[in-house]
């Protein structure tokens, strides 16, 4: 069964489709979904778009059509904190929806009413791999992330997630795929580089950074399928 890689824009995916060898090609609900090899890896590659229903069918379509072992959701986030520069990628330790607000009902920020679930823990082997990734500009973060619809651009907003969640990075897919992975028992991982500081400056750091942050974020998801036993897959997940 194949490794799922997920990625919410064209610029992110592209990387994998130039280095990756595509065998087929398949549309589901909209959704391209490229049946592919890399490093004697079965791969499913699939650009979901923008935001976190998005997201969710695209990766309960790889639960269920396409049974994959595991899904990695890449791509690019803004930075919560300063202690993050442009470039810099983060790892996820879990991610939990910023944008779900039922205090109250005495709920914690992020909660979903009427379940347990609010941070959703990515795969320890995918991300300890992850980590010993290579960045020679960089610097790797283990951390965790914050998703949500919107484009966060609002520095008094950030300061209140951060403080609500002690997040790292924002981003609009992760815990939709943390949250359907969570569901039926599928580990994942996202790996996030950081392309913008969600604060005033966003929309023009996102657009000058997108390409190198993309690169950053797929240079380290390669080291991860390189460090992966074909052999030994899904039992290292």
């Amino acid at each position: 069964m194949p490794i799922a890689i997920l990625s919410a824009m064209a610029e992110e995916m592209q990387l994998y489709l130039d280095t990756c060898s595509v065998r087929t090609s398949t549309e589901r609900a909209g959704f391209a979904f490229h049946r592919a090899n890399y490093a004697s890896h079965d791969l499913v590659l699939v650009q979901c778009g923008v935001g976190k229903v998005h997201a969710a069918m695209c990766s309960q379509i790889l639960v269920d059509a396409f049974q994959a072992d595991a899904i990695v959701c890449t791509g690019t986030a803004g930075a919560a904190h300063s202690g993050l520069d442009i470039g810099d990628l983060v790892v996820a330790d879990d991610c939990v929806h910023h944008d779900i607000d039922v205090t109250f009902l005495g709920l914690p920020r992020g909660q979903i009413p009427f379940t347990d679930l609010r941070f959703f823990e990515t795969s320890p082997p995918l991300r300890d791999k992850a980590m010993e990734a290579t960045l020679p500009e960089h610097t790797a973060h283990r951390g965790r992330v914050l998703t949500g619809d919107m484009f966060v651009q609002d520095a008094d907003y950030l300061a209140q997630i951060r403080r609500d969640l002690d997040g790292d990075c924002v981003e609009m897919e992760g815990a939709a795929v943390g949250q359907v992975c969570a569901r039926n028992d599928v580990p994942y991982l996202v790996v996030r580089a950081i392309s913008d500081r969600a604060d005033g400056t966003s929309a023009d750091d996102f657009q000058a950074f997108l390409h190198q942050a993309a690169e950053t974020s797929a240079q380290v998801v390669l080291h991860l399928l390189d460090a992966l036993d074909p052999a030994a897959v899904p039992n290292d997940l």
